[in-house]
């Protein structure tokens, strides 16, 4: 892993925090906020993931459900 993070190198961790930005602009946010919910998602996808290519997408719109649920 990266630096002691759950990234495996500054390229993957580039993509995550891309992939927090955008979530935490599209559901009006703070990344502070969104970060962590992220971080925690991607850590259960990481577990059985063979490829890593998708786990931005995957643990995006895995969140993005979880909060537009939790505004209803």
């Amino acid at each position: 892993m990266f630096m002691g993070t759950i990234y495996a190198n500054e390229n993957e961790a580039a993509l995550h925090e891309a992939a927090i930005d955008a979530l935490a602009s599209e559901m009006r946010r703070p990344v502070d906020e969104i970060k962590p919910h992220y971080e925690r998602e991607l850590l259960r996808l990481q577990k059985g993931a063979r490829v890593r290519d998708f786990l931005s997408v995957c643990a995006t719109r895995h969140l993005r459900e979880a909060l537009r649920g939790s505004q209803r």
